[in-house]
Order: structure tokens, then sequence, then C-alpha cells
């Protein structure tokens, strides 16, 4: 009986299963601890760019809203930005030639255009998609990119941030609240 209660007795190192959570199997309602603040994940879509795709998760810290957008090779954190910030006219340049110029300027940072390319948007992951054109710039030292993208005839939008690697994201948890859902 004593080994029943405390131990040593039959089923000693049963443990129940654990489950490992990482950027791959996260979803909306989770925790993920990034840069010393804790992101809640609000929003998750899969990017089908001719049959690559790309994974992408909004995460949101209080007024602060991020963008995660993982592929095979890697990985890059954005934030939303006004196009207008752009210190090149993107709009009308692209209205007039189809293409944004090959070099923008944004806060004192050069970018170089690497690539362009059309894509689905599939919110959730699922279904019918939204089509869109993207454009990709990255800074001269390669860690910070800004992205364009065309989501109609006048709506565009910009993007910027930096090249992150995965072990910088940790404690991916289901949030408390999301088990309630």
């Amino acid at each position: 009986m004593f080994r029943k209660w405390f131990g040593g007795g039959e089923g000693e190192g049963d443990e129940l299963p654990r489950t490992e959570y990482t950027l791959a199997t996260m979803q909306v309602g989770y925790l993920v601890d990034y840069d010393l603040k804790t992101w809640e994940v609000v929003g998750y879509s899969t990017c089908d760019y001719e049959g690559f795709e790309t994974q992408e998760w909004e995460l949101r810290c209080g007024d602060e809203l991020r963008f995660l957008e993982k592929d095979e090779d890697q990985l890059v954190l954005t934030a939303k930005i006004g196009v207008r910030q752009i210190q090149e006219d993107v709009v009308t340049a692209i209205a007039q030639s189809g293409d944004p110029p090959e070099q923008l300027h944004f806060q004192d940072r050069t970018y170089a255009a690497v690539e362009s390319s059309a894509g689905e948007l599939r919110e959730g992951g699922k279904g019918l998609g939204r089509e869109f054109v993207s454009w990709t710039y990255e800074s001269a030292d390669g860690e910070r990119v800004l992205f364009i993208s065309q989501w109609g005839e006048r709506d565009f939008r910009a993007y910027e941030g930096a090249y992150v690697e995965e072990y910088q994201f940790t404690d991916i948890l289901p949030s408390p609240e999301a088990g309630q859902r």
C-alpha cells in the first residue's frame, strides 16, 4: 500500500503525454514571448505564391501589432507602415509603370528591390484566397526588409521589419481563455 501512494508501485514512471508547442503549431489564441514581451496570436493566414506556401501570424501586445511570416528557410517579423511614409511615391510609380522604384528610402535606410511575386492570402489558412502582388526590398546589410503589397487597383500596403530566428520565440502556449472559446 505504501508504494502505491508514494511511488515505486505499479505504473511508476508513467507520464502524461507532453504537447510540444512550436511556431508551426501556433494557433489563434496562443501566447508567445518575444523581445521581453508576451504577444497574443490574433490572426493566422497562409500565403500561396504559385505553389510556394508561407504561414503568417498576427501578433498583438497592447497597442502593438506585428506580422510573423515563416517559409521553409526564414522568418520575418514586420509592422505595418503607411505607404506615404516611404520617401518615394510608390503608388504613382506602380500606376505608371506597373512596378515600384528599384530603390526605396524609409527612416534613413535605403532598401533595394529583391523580388516581386503574385500570391493568394487565405485567412485562417483555408478556403478561397484573396489575390495580391508583393514586392520585397532588403536593406544594404541584409538584416531589414520592406514589403509593398497591392490588393486591388488602388489598395496598397507597406510593412517593414527584420529577419528573426525561431529560437527568439519562447514559451508558446495556448492562452487560458483559448480553452473557453
